[in-house]
């Protein structure tokens, strides 16, 4: 085997082939193999090696010689909680498990999610992270006869190198996590109300051309289709604006916590427009009749003031006369009574609409508004209980460096003095 293979083991269903294959999407040429416990055995020697455990239980016994088969072959390991986009709480099992695992924090934990990194997520996955990390780990050597100062030595670098990373990455995402939430949630804002005020307009230009013919009977059919036409309106809003707010949701806590399905909205009641205002008759009217009538009776004499040079038919010229003049008073007064009726009803049209597409707008912002603060809420939670983690992370390799380098110290010291006493011994 080339020593310079990352061999993965780990048991059962823990996410070994997905974590394969995301390592090979993110970098082709690392060569990658899974290797059966029973081929752990010197003289195989590796350069890295891996140990993949599932967050949703605490590993167990079968996991621990999993991991010191492969402390026997590989020159450094680390150990990869998969899966943690699926369970929120990982950082519980997965601390736990390093706790059996690793009891003195020797070794490090990444936490990836090979399914956002075979996806395409690699930034939030994780997976890029542990290739870093890869690519650091020293080379295997073909003999062990340094000096334990230089081991002191390189041990200690490696320990500041993975500390360095694991600040460097304390904090990593949450910027852009709530820039992305943030940007969205705009652009489903903006095109929530570019969308209402397009329907609202298409409504209120189809209803002026209805009531360009409309008539008394009409006005009830009228008012019932543009109550339904903004319930329809509204309920189409509301499915689009559900579905790109789980959308968001579901990109902003990738990795984070698992997105469930939203419940199915609860059926809400058709839209209530305001009541229509009966228009009352008045002195306008009486005056309508009174001018129509006074109208008429003029047409009237003009119309049959030809018959009253005829002498036998001169008695039936007023008669003639009153009746256009009531004739045209009716007809004045109907014309009148349609006109103020089609411009009241498109006045309450207008208003009504207004109305409705306020009180549809404020709903659709408060949902979208209200989706900020728990989103965003859920990657804070995220983030500190990641930075708790890493703090101990940082801790248990400070401890190290210390002891690392106290003990290199105290060696070199203890070698000097060896070689100080040899050399008296000597010139003895």
């Amino acid at each position: 085997m080339n020593p310079d293979t990352v061999v993965v083991v780990g048991v059962g269903r823990s996410g070994v082939t997905t974590l394969i294959e995301a390592l090979g999407v993110v970098d082709p040429g690392l060569p990658v193999v899974r290797v059966a416990p029973a081929d752990l055995a010197p003289p195989v020697r590796v350069r890295v090696g891996l140990l993949v455990i599932d967050p949703s239980s605490v590993v167990g016994d079968e996991e621990v010689n999993l991991f010191s088969r492969l402390r026997a072959v590989a020159s450094t390991v680390a150990v990869v909680c998969t899966k943690v986009d699926a369970f929120w709480d990982w950082p519980t099992n997965a601390r736990a498990s390093r706790a059996v695992l690793d009891p003195t924090g020797r070794w490090p934990v990444f936490a990836v999610s090979g399914a956002a990194a075979v996806a395409g997520a690699v930034d939030e996955s994780g997976v890029d992270e542990l290739l870093g990390w890869i690519r650091q780990s020293p080379p295997v050597t073909s003999h062990d006869t340094a000096d334990d100062t230089g081991v002191a030595r390189r041990s200690a670098t490696e320990l500041a190198a993975t500390r360095a990373r694991l600040v460097r990455g304390r904090d990593r995402g949450r910027s852009d996590r709530l820039a992305a939430l943030r940007s969205g949630l705009a652009s489903i804002r903006a095109r929530a109300v570019a969308d209402l005020n397009a329907g609202v307009r298409d409504i209120g230009a189809t209803s002026r051309d209805t009531v360009a013919g409309l008539r008394d009977d009409d006005v009830a059919a009228h008012a019932e289709w543009v109550a339904a036409a903004m319930t329809h309106l509204r309920d189409r809003l509301d499915a689009r604006v559900r579905t790109e707010l789980d959308q968001i949701r579901a990109v902003a806590l990738l990795g984070i916590e698992p997105v469930a399905p939203a419940a199915p909205a609860p059926q809400r009641p058709p839209v209530r427009l305001r009541p229509q205002t009966e228009r009352r008759r008045g002195a306008e009217d009486a005056l309508l009749v009174l001018f129509g009538a006074s109208g008429g009776a003029a047409l009237g004499r003009l119309v049959v003031t030809p018959l009253a040079q005829v002498h036998t038919l001169q008695w039936i010229t007023m008669p003639v006369a009153l009746v256009i003049g009531v004739v045209m008073a009716i007809g004045v007064v109907r014309l009148r009574r349609v006109a103020a009726l089609r411009t009241a009803v498109r006045t309450w049209t207008t208003e009504a609409l207004g109305e409705a597409r306020a009180t549809i707008e404020h709903d659709l912002l408060d949902r979208i508004t209200a989706a900020d603060p728990v989103v965003a809420g859920q990657i804070a939670r995220h983030h500190d209980r990641r930075a708790r983690l890493v703090a101990e992370e940082v801790a248990a390799v400070d401890a190290q460096i210390r002891g690392s380098r106290a003990g290199g110290t105290e060696r070199a010291v203890a070698t000097s003095e060896h070689g100080q006493a040899i050399g008296e011994g000597k010139q003895r």
